[in-house]
């Protein structure tokens, strides 16, 4: 990681995310879901989508990239970088995806669900920088590669925002199916690596905070 990272507000951080992403995903997304449609497409839209990101996680590839040295010295420290990149880069096309299809019900709700997302995209960029830059890559070079790595982000918002223009009928599945893809990024990837680094107290704090910071911000756009 960058030498001036504190882990302590880093694990804060990625908790705070944590915790907009979980009351984003049921207080938004699946109520929502629930409402617009019933119990039976809302609990089958949220196991789908986290069994599509499990199977995604699962089977493809991306634990098993190729150890090419660019410019680095440390080539350990390169893979790890690349695992990040592509990990964060696989995660974000559910995230873009609940951001297509809630503005479809709330325009706000998409505004507020794409400003909480943006929120721990800034540690998860700090994430993926972090080891190209322990590695001997260049400043720019760093900012490219996490920037890449949220690139899928759009592409997902895009093909929700098509996939539910072709077929309304389909939002409350999709919506549901978005909150569960979104639940398992939490429980897979967040809250595992806000506790990894020492300071799981700090990273419960922000997690409560971020919830309790979008239940405040849902009841105001209602």
């Amino acid at each position: 990681m960058f030498g001036t990272l504190n882990m302590r507000a880093f694990s804060g951080l990625l908790g705070f995310a944590a915790g907009t992403m979980t009351a984003i995903a049921t207080l938004g997304l699946i109520h929502q879901a629930y409402t617009q449609g019933n119990t039976v497409v809302a609990l089958m839209g949220v196991s789908v989508g986290a069994a599509v990101l499990f199977a995604f996680d699962r089977f493809l590839p991306h634990k098993h990239l190729p150890l090419v040295s660019v410019n680095c010295t440390d080539l350990r420290a390169y893979r790890r970088g690349l695992l990040l990149f592509s990990a964060m880069a696989l995660h974000k096309i559910p995230e873009g995806l609940a951001i297509g299809t809630s503005y479809f019900v709330q325009p706000r709700l998409g505004l507020l669900l794409a400003l909480a997302i943006a929120l721990h995209n800034i540690p998860e960029g700090i994430a993926v920088a972090g080891p190209f830059r322990a590695c001997g890559m260049s400043r720019r070079e760093c900012i490219a590669w996490a920037t890449g790595s949220g690139l899928a982000e759009p592409v997902g918002a895009f093909v929700g925002a098509i996939f539910i223009t072709l077929s309304k009928s389909l939002l409350p599945f999709s919506l549901a199916f978005a909150g569960g893809a979104m639940l398992y990024v939490v429980s897979d990837e967040l809250i595992p690596e806000s506790h990894s680094h020492g300071y799981e107290h700090e990273a419960t704090l922000g997690f409560i905070v971020g919830f309790l910071l979008l239940l405040a911000l849902l009841r105001w756009l209602r």
